[in-house]
Formats: C-alpha cells, sequence, structure tokens
C-alpha cells in the first residue's frame, strides 16, 4: 500500500511539473490540449510500470525527455491512425462519377448459383473418384492437400521421398484425366 501511495504522489507531482509542456506538445502536433495531457498521462503510467523506490533527484528534470518524446510519440501515432481510417473508408456518395462508375464495374467475387452448383458437382465427382484411387495414391494426395511434405509422408508410410512424390503425380494424372473424360 505504501508503494502504491508513493507512486500515486510521484505522478501528482509529474503532472503538476508537465502541465506547462502540455499546450507546446499540443500545437508541435496539432492536436487539443487534453488529448496532449491524455498522452503525458500515458508516457507517466509507462514510466511508472515496476517502479520500485523514489528515484534520486527532481523525477521531473531527470525523465523530461523520455516523457516528451513518448508523449509527441504517442500523439503521431494517433494521427497515423485515424489518418489510415480515414484513407479506408470512402462514402460511395463522396465518389464523383468517374469513381462511381470505377465501382459499378467491378465485379462480384463471389461466384453465381450456377457456378457454385457446377463446382460443388465437381468436388462430388472428384471424391468419387478420389476413392477409386490406390490407396497409397489417396493417402498421399490427402496428405499433402493438408500441408504435410513428401519427407514427413515418406517417413509415416514408411516409403522412400520420391516414391511420395510419384505417387502423388500418378494420383493426380490420373484425376484429371478421370475429370476430364466425365465433364
Amino acid at each position: 500500500m505504501e508503494n502504491f501511495e508513493m507512486v500515486q504522489q510521484l505522478k501528482l507531482e509529474l503532472i503538476r511539473g508537465y502541465e506547462e509542456y502540455v499546450r507546446t506538445v499540443a500545437c508541435l502536433t496539432g492536436t487539443k490540449e487534453d488529448e496532449a495531457r491524455e498522452a503525458f498521462h500515458t508516457a507517466f503510467c509507462r514510466m511508472l510500470v515496476g517502479l520500485k523506490k523514489r528515484p534520486s533527484g527532481n523525477p521531473i528534470v531527470a525523465w523530461r525527455p523520455y516523457i516528451i518524446r513518448s508523449a509527441i510519440n504517442t500523439l503521431k501515432e494517433e494521427a497515423r491512425q485515424v489518418a489510415r481510417r480515414k484513407r479506408t473508408c470512402l462514402l460511395f456518395s463522396e465518389l464523383d462519377a468517374e469513381g462511381k462508375e470505377r465501382v459499378m464495374s467491378v465485379p462480384d467475387p463471389r461466384p453465381r448459383p450456377a457456378e457454385q452448383a457446377e463446382n460443388n458437382e465437381l468436388a462430388t465427382l472428384a471424391w468419387k473418384e478420389m476413392k477409386k484411387l490406390p490407396s497409397h495414391e489417396r493417402e498421399v494426395i490427402a496428405r499433402r492437400c493438408q500441408g504435410e511434405s513428401y519427407k514427413e509422408i515418406a517417413k509415416d508410410m514408411s516409403i522412400a521421398v520420391p516414391t511420395a512424390g510419384t505417387y502423388w503425380t500418378r494420383g493426380l494424372d490420373t484425376l484429371r484425366a478421370r475429370l476430364r473424360d466425365a465433364a
């Protein structure tokens, strides 16, 4: 409890000591005084985290460069985030005629119902054809599709690495040929 009270007292001293810099930092960064004051409070809190004992000397003088720099950096980062949000958020009504035309000409990335049905049919057909493959080819294809390397597959299946590659190639060639014939 004593440590908490000491930190609170030190925080109040710092706030009083830095009040004269708030207006300067606000002018330098183009922000309101309340925002600059909040940035100073954030800098104080960062500095006071983990403080075990009262530092020797006047902390206002000792930590002045750090706190001012930290407050300015905090304000600059907040301004960058606001600018990023403004750039990414654009209203359709704010566009000129050419911009509206460009937006309206962009195709919908989602597949149309007919395309989606065709893709589902192809996927179903591919699974049916995959079941007809020999078990070792089917296993290599399934595991490669899950992101495993030839080396991992070969080790688990107790085969050579080039053999796993051959099973992959042969299985895919067979699937392609059967899907081409079916389509």
